[in-house]
């Protein structure tokens, strides 16, 4: 199909011209090539995949006839169907696989052929023209390497625009730090806590001229932004929108005034599930640009708005509002994707408290804090349950282990009387009270 096959060709040609595309095209290009893609992936799937040939026979969907979303009816795919069906939706054989934690602790698994790395990585590139990235900048990239994707996808990117980078990975923020000045650092990419950490060493023993702060993965106080800009003389912060399961970046902040997430529109067809009067609802995307395992209306949990409002900035793709939270239990925190069977794995075998506990997400000014409420009994020392807890997170998780010894968030230690923390039928578990106002 045309359209299909412009993504191909928007993702060959040098970033520099794709990116002042995205500010010169109509917005009915956009839309035309979108809509375009749409259809031929709804039908790529139902010939390829065992799963959606599956489902579409199922809900009784001739995808020769689905023209937009909504022919799709009440069909979409979970959070589930990755975790428990992943070969299933495979249309052709995988290189590469990556993971992400999931709300019942089922890791969900996202398939990705050298095809689609490197069109991922080149699509990076016509973000980092966006930003205003030179040819002559040098950047450290400190996103994780482990068996998540935004430290690969990312150094990706770097490699396809061909910029000097230092692949540090989650490094311990110091070591980072201390190699800034040797290699003339001037752009730096990471997780959110992760990059506080490393202002707040900056801020004590001295800061250098960045250019950009890139954040990702998790949400960034506010508070924060003013911050750390002035600590780094300057820098100007972004922040992107992504998960594993968009095998990209499905949204990106781009110049100075936007208020929100410019969407990829050429790698994804983005809906807005069950809005409610103000247009809030669940993001769902449909991959546009995948072969291996394209996702149809994927559910994604995150609840945000489609804003269709022209940007000051000059790009025409629309936009999301900040996210609002999500559907689930789900807390995405410094401590990694985090959910009740997590802690309960945590607190299960520890003597001196109930089962009934619960965990709220906080910030103290700008540091995120895991605060831990616990019904103690029979005279339980709380020191002594901090101390078997924090012993249970670094045998049972080291990658929140190894942010916690990191100094990329805090843990307080609440003691309550037996029977006090719940005052009705449900206990809610998790409690994330960091963006509140």
């Amino acid at each position: 199909m045309l359209a299909n096959f412009l993504n191909k060709v928007v993702a060959a040609i040098p970033s520099r011209v794709s990116a002042g595309l995205l500010k010169r095209a109509p917005r009915l290009f956009f839309d035309w090539k979108r809509n375009g893609s749409f259809r031929y992936f709804v039908n790529y799937a139902y010939k390829n995949s065992k799963f959606y040939k599956r489902q579409f026979d199922k809900f009784n969907i001739d995808p020769r006839k689905v023209r937009a979303p909504s022919d799709l009816g009440n069909f979409y795919t979970t959070a589930e169907d990755v975790a428990e069906r992943a070969e299933e939706l495979l249309c052709r054989n995988p290189h590469a696989v990556f993971e992400s934690s999931g709300t019942t602790g089922r890791n969900k698994r996202i398939y990705m052929s050298q095809d689609d790395l490197d069109h991922a990585g080149s699509l990076d590139g016509v973000g980092f023209s966006l930003w205003g990235i030179e040819p002559e900048d040098r950047v450290v990239n400190a996103f994780d390497f482990n068996i998540w994707i935004p430290g690969h996808l990312t150094q990706r990117g770097l490699e396809k625009s061909r910029l000097f980078t230092l692949a540090a990975g989650k490094s311990d923020p110091m070591e980072v730090y201390k190699r800034i000045p040797v290699y003339n650092i001037n752009v730096v990419f990471g997780e959110p806590t992760w990059l506080i950490k490393l202002t707040e060493i900056a801020e004590e023993k001295g800061s250098y001229p960045l250019k950009l702060i890139i954040g990702g993965a998790e949400a960034m106080p506010e508070a924060a932004r003013g911050w750390m800009e002035k600590v780094w003389q300057g820098a100007k912060l972004k922040m992107v929108y992504a998960s594993v399961e968009c095998g990209g970046v499905l949204g990106f902040e781009a110049g100075s005034g936007c208020d929100g997430y410019h969407v990829n529109e050429g790698d994804y067809y983005i809906e807005i599930a069950d809005p409610d009067q103000d247009g809030y609802g669940e993001v769902v995307f449909t991959t546009l640009g995948r072969s291996v395992m394209p996702l149809i209306r994927y559910r994604t949990k995150d609840i945000s708005k489609i804003i269709e409002d022209r940007c000051s900035c000059g790009v025409r793709y629309r936009k999301l509002s900040k996210l609002r939270g999500r559907s689930d239990e789900i807390v995405v925190s410094a401590g990694g994707n985090l959910y009740p069977l997590m802690f309960e794995t945590v607190l299960k075998d520890i003597e001196g408290i109930t089962s009934d506990w619960q965990i709220v997400f906080k910030l103290r000014g700008i540091k995120e804090v895991i605060e831990f409420n616990l019904e103690t009994r029979d005279g339980a020392s709380i020191d002594n349950v901090r101390a078997k807890v924090l012993d249970n997170i670094k045998d049972r998780y080291p990658d929140i282990w190894k942010n916690y010894s990191m100094s990329i968030f805090e843990t307080e230690f609440i003691p309550h009387p037996a029977g006090t923390l719940r005052t009705g039928r449900k206990l809610l578990r998790l409690v994330d009270k960091r963006f509140q106002h």
